[in-house]
């Protein structure tokens, strides 16, 4: 039995539920459907991680988890569950406690927002912990796309400043005033904000396959966008010509 495991925390991709600050550059169903892209790249690279547990854990009723997972088809490696916890601190604890209660030795959280972050990355959170008590992947936002421990901390998940930009600032001083060790991940920006589609545009044009249910979704809105500008351009209007001997 793998003695380290990965979690991919998740919400249910509803319109009106995820991606929330996408809206005005998106529509509720066009942000759903972006955080279903982000949700299934991130599982997709999850899955190419191999010798540890995997862990899907969802923000919503256990019913609900098992459909996403099963409309995400994913194999007999994965475990499905479901977030426990009145905050995302809270949440984050009780995952970490209960894989470490149950005898793993490295646990990593991801997110979804990032879902071009790559295997690599992942493993190399995993190699981090061998000389760290915690690993961050810091994000461009102030906050973090991946956190990884080796023991519990938890007073890295207390009394944070959950949903701000002073997320990643608050964690650093939490492991400082714990006595914990540390190592950092590249920085990296998530899939939040209208401004972040234009750039996760550009990264994935460069290589589709690091997120390629997202790069096709931003292709088809590439693509519907340009569609619709179409329709509203008004016809050329056509130049009369003057026949010859007319004044």
């Amino acid at each position: 039995m793998s003695h380290s495991a990965l979690l991919v925390f998740a919400k249910v991709p509803e319109p009106g539920r995820v991606k929330t600050r996408l809206f005005g550059a998106l529509t509720p169903q066009q942000a759903a459907e972006a955080g279903r892209a982000c949700l299934s790249d991130t599982v997709l690279q999850a899955g190419r991680v191999a010798g540890c547990r995997l862990w899907l854990q969802v923000a919503a009723p256990l019913d609900r988890a098992a459909q996403l997972a099963n409309s995400l088809a994913l194999d007999a490696r994965w475990r499905v569950g479901v977030q426990r916890g009145r905050n995302l601190g809270e949440r984050f604890h009780a995952a970490f406690d209960s894989l470490f209660r149950a005898g793993c030795r490295k646990v990593i959280c991801v997110g979804t927002d990032t879902p071009w972050m790559g295997r690599r990355r992942i493993l190399r959170a995993m190699e981090l912990l061998d000389s760290a008590d915690v690993v961050l992947g810091p994000s461009a936002d102030g906050g973090y796309y991946l956190v990884g421990a080796r023991r519990r901390v938890p007073r890295i998940f207390r009394d944070i400043p959950w949903s701000t930009s002073q997320v990643f600032g608050a964690t650093l001083r939490a492991l400082q005033k714990a006595g914990a060790s540390y190592r950092l991940l590249p920085r990296d920006f998530d899939l939040d904000r209208p401004e972040d589609l234009a750039r996760a545009a550009a990264l994935l044009g460069e290589d589709a396959q690091r997120a390629p249910a997202l790069a096709r979704f931003l292709q088809e809105l590439k693509l519907d966008s340009a569609t619709r500008s179409s329709r509203r351009r008004p016809p050329a209007r056509r130049r009369r010509t003057r026949r010859p001997g007319r004044g």
